[in-house]
């Protein structure tokens, strides 16, 4: 018999994370969830309602999803949209209809017009979409599992894609096709790259990544940020400055169970953007080459972003996987 529930107690909760217990994620992806994907340490379960979905057959919970409502996000935009996200757990069809159906129900009664998912949990980007593709090979941490299942559930019913960010996997070789172009660039454009030093006592990194990324509430960043601080490979991670003033950076994450991953890249407004990329990745993958390191894997980026995305095939990247956003009218 199967049965819905929100999670409300320990053990409930307990029961919840449980159920995607051989989804693939990562035990540290695991652990994060665990601690920041809800009440009270997740920034979206402070701007409105929000609940916690088991679907238990027989008593034993098969899958689940987060779902609720950013009502901030709401009367910024006008509009009435709920999210939904960690849509997974066993392939049982009839246990993930009953979830979505759930969901709707949810949204409708807080007012709700349209919902959007699978979304970050705890609004920091990771675990975006609905995963498809190469899942044979090693990923990269806080991507997300393969979700191919899900997202053949929510096509089946009548969800429209928004969005599809892609992860690429590049062959590391010590001949970097633009490595004379940014040597005259750093030179031309004055563009020194450093390590980040991201320790417990070092605040510098953080300071660059907000002068940087000025339209993120300086808050929520500096608070995720810390969150990340010890996912953060620091020997692949850089700062780049012109005339000593940030003008980019590029975070990368370990590889922990998986693949090393380049994370982010970011240039700031009012500096020479494409000199402080080249110098950026060109540093990246020069250090990369001379630890040994033969695969790495760049990601995610948007489909639409195509100057990133030509940079990347560039590189001799190729597209592994895709994580894509849905939406539906409740």
């Amino acid at each position: 018999m199967l049965k819905i529930i929100e999670a409300k107690t320990r053990a409930q909760r307990r029961a919840f994370f449980k159920t995607s217990g051989h989804s693939g994620y990562f035990l540290y992806e695991r652990r994060y969830l665990e601690r920041y994907a809800f009440a009270p340490l997740s920034p979206l379960s402070a701007n409105g309602p929000q609940v916690l979905l088991i679907a238990e057959r027989d008593g034993k919970p098969v899958f689940r999803a987060l779902t609720g409502a950013d009502m901030r996000y709401n009367r910024l935009n006008g509009s009435k949209t709920g999210y939904f996200s960690l849509f997974d757990g066993e392939k049982d069809k009839e246990a993930a209809q009953a979830i979505l159906d759930a969901v709707f129900e949810k949204q409708r009664a807080w007012g709700m017009e349209k919902v959007i998912g699978p979304v970050s949990p705890d609004g920091s980007g990771f675990f975006m979409g609905a995963g498809e593709g190469d899942f044979e090979k090693k990923r990269g941490i806080f991507t997300g599992p393969d979700s191919s299942f899900q997202a053949r559930i929510l096509r089946e019913n009548g969800f429209d894609e928004v969005q599809s960010e892609n992860a690429f996997e590049i062959t590391v070789n010590d001949k970097n096709p633009l490595s004379e172009i940014t040597r005259k660039a750093e030179k031309r454009f004055r563009i020194e790259i450093a390590n980040m030093r991201t320790g417990l006592l070092c605040d510098r990194w953080i300071r660059d990544i907000l002068s940087v990324s000025k339209d993120a509430p300086e808050k929520d960043m500096r608070l995720l940020l810390e969150r990340i601080r010890p996912f953060i490979d620091k020997k692949f991670s850089y700062s780049a400055y012109a005339d000593g003033v940030c003008a980019g950076y590029l975070v990368s994450l370990k590889p922990l169970s998986g693949i090393h991953r380049a994370a982010t890249l970011i240039t700031g407004a009012g500096h020479f953007s494409a000199p402080v990329v080249l110098s950026l990745i060109g540093r990246y993958l020069t250090d990369i080459e001379s630890e040994g390191i033969r695969t790495i894997e760049v990601s995610v980026i948007n489909y639409q972003n195509i100057r990133s995305e030509r940079l990347v095939l560039r590189y001799g990247g190729k597209k592994v996987r895709s994580y894509t956003l849905f939406t539906k009218n409740v």
